[in-house]
Parts: C-alpha cells; structure tokens; sequence
C-alpha cells in the first residue's frame, strides 16, 4: 500500500507551501519537520523551496518510499507524539493530511518543543472540490459530502500554538477513471471495508467516471493553517 500511496496520491501546490513559509516567517535554508510525512508528498515540496528538511514518519515501509523518492531530506522513524530531536532543533514544523491522526493531547506539546522560540507550525489537507460536477456527483459515494477535513475545535491552540491565518488554495490534476479508483483505493474508507463492499465501491466510482471522458481534470482544495509558537 505504500507504494501504491507514492503512486496515486497527489502533491501539495507550491502556492500553498510558499503561504505558509511567508506566514512563518522562515528564511532561506531554514531546518524544517515534515511530521506524519508519509512518502514525502509534502516533503519533496519543502526541499524544492530550499529548505532543509527532517521527515519524520512512523510507517516502516512509508519511510522506505520517502528515502527513496527524497533522499535529500533526513528521515527518521518515529510518531508525531514522539520526535526524536533535541528541544528547539527546527524552525517550523509541517503535517500535511495527518495532523487528524494524531494524537493531539501528546503531538501539540511535543511539536512545540522541537520548535524553536519564535518558530511555527503549518498544517495542510489536499480535499475534495464538490463545485466539480464529477465530484459532486461522487460526494455521497465517496463519503465526503457535508464534512471538512479538520474542525476548528481540534487545531492546535493556547498554550501551544496562535494561529496566524488560514488560507484555500485551488488547484487541478489531470485524472482517469483508473487513476481516481486507484487514488480512492489508498484511502481509510476504502482500505477498512468489506472487502466485497470496496470492490462494488470502487467499480461504481469507475462507472460513474467514464461518463466524464478517458482523461479530465480533477481540482482540489488545499486547505492550509499557519501557527505561531507560544513561548
């Protein structure tokens, strides 16, 4: 599964990454966390901006891709409620689709100590765009219809973290009908169904799909936070 989530999940716009930089305040080459990094889908972008960058990411075989696929980044081994860096050895931190994972009770207090004074916290989701008629058609099916990737009671706070701002960025991949089943096949709603329950899934999705053309655009919303470190 981590090789076919290297695969089919897509990346994170570099409009996005570049608002948060500017919301932190980070400089050039500044050392930066990917927590929760998963393949490096996040990570490659931080290291295209020049940043140094330290991925931490608890999946074994996950961390196998992300080597593979970043190997400038240092990657480490290990969960987001425990990092294994010293106290205030990174400018900023970064999760992009796993900050929901965590457990926050732990992970917030645990990124504000490897956070320098003066440091912050970025958190990203690539979600869904119900204002495309393939994907509007698709909510129910999908799952995703009425819901948002995060809730604002649960983001990072007093005394911990200030947010800063919070911005949405719209982008587009191009997309088949393959290639969104196999994206939709990498994803919890599918991977803890009943089996015989996902394959119908999968192949209503695909169905529904073709009526779209062989190729065609998928936008997205990327929804992204910016946090600053309480000292």
């Amino acid at each position: 599964m981590a090789a076919e989530y290297e695969r089919h999940r897509p990346e994170y716009p570099e409009e996005a990454l570049r608002w948060a930089a500017e919301q932190l305040g980070l400089a050039e080459c500044a050392r930066v966390l990917d927590v929760g990094a998963g393949t490096g889908k996040l990570t490659r972008g931080l290291v295209g901006l020049g940043y140094e960058v330290v991925a931490v990411e608890p999946g074994g075989p996950m961390l196998d891709q992300l080597r593979q696929a970043v190997p400038e980044a240092e990657a480490l081994e290990g969960p987001a409620e425990v990092i294994a860096l010293p106290d205030a050895s990174v400018d900023a931190a970064f999760a992009a689709q796993a900050f929901h994972w965590f457990d926050r009770e732990r992970a917030v207090p645990e990124l504000h100590r490897v956070i320098r004074p003066g440091g912050g916290l970025a958190l990203l989701w690539n979600w869904w765009d119900d204002q495309d008629p393939l994907q509007h058609e698709l909510a129910e099916l999908i799952g995703y219809a009425g819901h948002s990737p995060f809730s604002d009671d649960e983001l990072p706070a007093a005394p911990w973290f200030r947010e800063r701002g919070r911005t949405v960025v719209e982008s587009a991949d191009e997309s088949s009908p393959d290639a969104l089943v196999a994206m939709l096949a990498t994803t919890s709603r599918f991977l803890t169904a009943d089996p015989v329950d996902g394959a119908e899934w999968l192949r209503e999705v695909r169905e529904r799909a073709f009526a779209y053309g062989e190729r065609f655009p998928l936008p997205k919303l990327t929804y992204a936070f910016a946090f600053e470190r309480i000292s």
